[in-house]
């Protein structure tokens, strides 16, 4: 395991040398989202840094990318912002897309991946699943042109935002949970000055890492920070520990026979991967998928099955069959079990849940729906599925994507728990004097209805740990964010934004046969959702729309009174302010 997890920092932390170009070139950059238009500049190649020059022509609201150095990648991007000219990293520090083929609303750019959000005035990060900024670039601008300046070894560098190290501050903050949601929080404290004593503990053997390409079938880029970036900033992380109760009235982590005595505590605590209770459930070769070790042995396992049953139709179970199909090809037979009529019924509707199902078996996965499991037959290992409308399906692996159960067992005596099985909290993400929860726990008044909602994804995850380790230090922060999630199979992607619990109505815009669309989740005659695929950076106008609450009806998208090229244009004439930027490092917040 430490080797992996060693090899998995490594791949994070490696950066590719540059090759110097032995003359002064000419390229050429791309002004996306707009017809294809080459603007010329000359890049003078120093020892240290590149300089380019470029016309000092662009509108406002416009951004370009400009390539610096040899490589495509090595690229920066132009904007023009409030009469202002700004140059920023265009390698977005989550996976590397180019900020350039996302999408400018204000100073905000927003990565066409994943919707992680950038401000091009300071390259501070906002939302979506990053802990790291973008790196800022001086710019000149003389004689009609716009002369950049980029140091060689910041251009692609992924950039970490000002922290404090620990101080003279008594105050101590625990953290209880390894997962994303605690590793930002610990960060938002020492980004906003706190000097504190921050003491993270998570059951698990590493470092806090991103279970997003668990599924996916990869180790690829999960961890989070080596070792010596918690102690360069003060935070002790104790792994590998369990923590035995918790005592609220007198503010103590138990933990063996050791009590921690807290100031503010954060419960970040996540979920564990739930096992139905059936006959066989707990024989071997039946594997849930949550922690390093459950991906290890299911990679090492799917290499000699023959045949795999995943139960679960929703997301863990349809990009893990995904990902071990499209590996192992017609070496392996997968079939998908669920009880629901399509995959994704719950969250995605029928229409596009039979888009996906079609997509999945044109690639050789086979589905048994309308079909709960009876039991899970064998000696010692599994042999066999039974379902409850007679079948009998050969297994010699399971696979488990029937969800999550919330690990809220610590404190659901001394807290209110939802009926989502959350821990409730308010706006602010507090849910008793000095106690807050973030993450997959947290069940909190969603701001657009108000109804209370669980989400289960990355960058709700990282968003909460901001802004309940602002709420912590006293910095009144309500959550007030658009959730927003994806999910990858076949090479494909599906980006869904907003909550659309209890929609009634979807309206689709394209073709769900070549998976398309844009599909609007509406909730009587209110869209409270979308989910798109193959239709660039509609997620990311779509959940500004939802935030600022601009949205048409969903009587106007269904008569096509309205397209997503007019909602992208009120959502530009809105523009974005800075609403969520990074603690103590927002001159708004200051």
């Amino acid at each position: 395991m430490r080797k992996i997890l060693s090899s998995a920092i490594a791949i994070t932390l490696r950066r590719t040398p540059l090759v110097v170009p032995q003359r002064t070139q000419r390229i050429a950059a791309t002004l996306i989202s707009l017809p294809l238009i080459r603007y010329g500049f000359q890049t003078l190649n120093l020892n240290d840094a590149y300089e380019v020059s470029i016309e000092d022509n662009l509108n406002e609201g416009e951004m370009r990318e400009v390539q610096v150095g040899p490589k495509k990648e090595d690229a920066v991007l132009v904007c023009k912002v409030d009469g202002q000219i700004y140059c920023v990293s265009n390698s977005c520090p989550h996976v590397g897309a180019p900020l350039s083929a996302g999408f400018l609303v204000g100073d905000k750019v927003k990565c066409p991946f994943h919707n992680a959000s950038f401000s091009v005035k300071d390259g501070v990060h906002e939302e979506g699943p990053m802990f790291r900024g973008l790196q800022t670039f001086p710019v000149k601008q003389e004689n009609g042109q716009l002369v950049i300046r980029v140091e060689k070894q910041l251009l692609n560098a992924p950039r970490t935002l000002n922290m404090v190290t620990k101080g003279d501050d008594p105050t101590h903050v625990v953290i209880v949970g390894g997962g994303v949601s605690g590793q930002s929080a610990a960060e938002t404290l020492r980004q906003a000055g706190f000097r504190g004593k921050i003491t993270l503990i998570t059951a698990e053997d590493s470092l806090p890492y991103d279970r997003t390409p668990m599924s996916k079938m990869t180790f690829f880029g999960q961890i989070i920070g080596p070792q010596q970036f918690y102690e360069q900033y003060g935070i002790d992380v104790l792994t590998n520990t369990t923590v035995e109760s918790i005592d609220i009235n007198n503010q103590d982590v138990v933990v063996g026979k050791e009590k921690i005595h807290y100031d503010k505590l954060l419960l970040a605590t996540g979920g564990t991967a739930r096992r139905p209770q059936l006959d066989g459930v707990n024989l071997g070769n039946v594997h849930t998928l949550r922690q390093f070790n459950d991906l290890e042995s299911i990679r090492d396992k799917a290499k000699t099955a023959k045949n795999i049953v995943v139960v679960g139709a929703s997301f863990i179970g349809m990009e893990t069959a995904s990902a071990i199909k499209k590996e192992f090809k017609d070496q392996v037979n997968i079939t998908v079990v669920d009880s629901t009529t399509v995959p994704f019924e719950r969250v995605l509707g029928k229409e596009v849940g039979g888009s996906l199902q079609k997509l999945h078996e044109a690639n050789g996965v086979e589905f048994e729906l309308n079909a709960g499991v009876k039991r899970i037959g064998g000696v010692g290992q599994v042999q066999r599925v039974d379902l409850l409308n007679g079948k009998s399906l050969q297994a010699d692996l399971v696979i488990l994507g029937t969800g999550i159960q919330p690990n809220n067992k610590l404190v659901k005596d001394q807290l209110k728990i939802s009926p989502n099985g959350g821990i409730e909290t308010d706006v602010f993400l507090k849910a008793a004097k000095n106690v807050y929860a973030s993450g997959d726990i947290s069940s909190y008044p969603y701001w657009a209805t108000g109804e209370h909602v669980r989400i289960e994804h990355q960058n709700e995850a990282v968003r909460q740990g901001y802004v309940a380790a602002l709420n912590i230090l006293g910095k009144p922060t309500p959550l007030t964010d658009v959730p927003f999630f994806w999910t990858r199979q076949w090479d494909r992607t599906l980006a869904y934004s907003g909550v659309g619990q209890g929609f009634d109505e979807v309206i689709v815009d394209g073709d769900l046969t070549q998976q398309k669309f844009v599909a609007y989740y509406a909730r009587k005659g209110r869209v409270v959702a979308s989910a798109s695929m193959n239709t660039p950076n509609a997620q990311m106008i779509i959940s500004e729309a939802l935030r600022l609450n601009v949205m048409p009806s969903a009587e106007d998208l269904k008569e096509k009174k309205v397209s997503l090229d007019d909602i992208k244009k009120i959502v530009l004439s809105k523009g974005s302010s800075c609403h969520c930027k990074r603690a103590g490092q927002c001159q708004a917040q200051l």
